[in-house]
């Protein structure tokens, strides 16, 4: 991966750029860690990145996940600046610094891919209660190796705000089916898949945590849809069908709050500068 477009901040004076950055990592932060079941309202989530403080009566490890996905967005940045390739060691890199709740477990590990099988229920059309299983570990190396082609496919200099939607949507959904972590599948589909976005020059995508059950019934009703999920070996076997078109336009919705951001931004850059 090379740099060939402008960054959505670069034309910015430095303390516009700043302010911006850190609405933005504040934003991205809060939302992302609170469809995870986070209690910080965004307000503690600014005073906390930004103090360095506590609040009192709320979770250390609350805390810990703030600032573990505060960090996390800075190696995302950091991988758009010094990276030709995205790699698996970028992302056991990634995964080592959004997970700050260590357990000491060889069958849970912090890094690499899982080695056990994990699981997740849903309420099916039948109103009943039905175990998900996510692909076997065995196959998680050759389908990440596949994923992460298709990521780096994806840093071009042609990709527009459509194609950029399309392209976050895709391995947004494509990471979260294949689970390759133990845990935080879903903080990281939300870092990475938003690569291809910021390197064309683009906010990143953000998913408010207030559509909760929008996005999580959207990926569950996607995942639903592929034959044999436990034992998925090969990317060309995710279907593209009408509820992963339902999922881009999804996406296509979630800039809203950072294109504000933005706005708000070359507002402030107008009225110091105008022309």
């Amino acid at each position: 991966m090379t740099s060939r477009t402008a960054r959505f901040y670069d034309h910015l004076d430095a303390d516009i750029k700043a302010i911006l950055l850190t609405q933005i990592r504040n934003l991205w932060t809060h939302h992302s860690t609170s469809l995870e079941g986070n209690s910080l309202t965004l307000g503690e989530t600014d005073f906390i990145l930004q103090e360095g403080l506590t609040i009192q009566g709320k979770p250390l490890k609350d805390h810990n996940e703030v600032y573990g996905h505060a960090k996390a967005i800075e190696r995302i940045y950091g991988l758009l600046n010094t990276a030709k390739t995205i790699d698996k060691k970028d992302l056991f890199q990634l995964h080592e610094t959004a997970l700050t709740e260590r357990i000491m477990d060889i069958d849970q590990p912090v890094g690499p891919w899982k080695v056990q099988s994990n699981y997740t229920t849903y309420v099916d059309e039948n109103n009943k209660q039905v175990w998900r299983e996510y692909p076997a570990p065995r196959h998680i190396d050759a389908l990440m190796t596949q994923w992460l082609e298709r990521l780096n496919g994806y840093f071009t200099p042609t990709l527009d705000r459509q194609a950029a939607a399309e392209a976050y949507a895709d391995l947004h959904l494509s990471f979260v089916t294949i689970h390759p972590f133990f845990d935080g599948n879903g903080r990281l589909a939300r870092l990475l898949a938003n690569l291809p976005v910021l390197d064309a020059g683009l906010p990143p995508i953000v998913v408010p945590q207030e559509d909760r059950y929008r996005y999580k019934r959207c990926l569950s009703d996607y995942q639903n849809t592929v034959d044999d999920l436990s034992d998925l070996s090969d990317l060309s076997q995710l279907p593209d069908n009408q509820q992963k078109q339902q999922f881009v336009n999804l996406c296509q919705s979630y800039w809203a709050q950072t294109i504000e951001l933005l706005d708000q931004a070359n507002a402030m850059q107008q009225k110091r500068h105008p022309s």
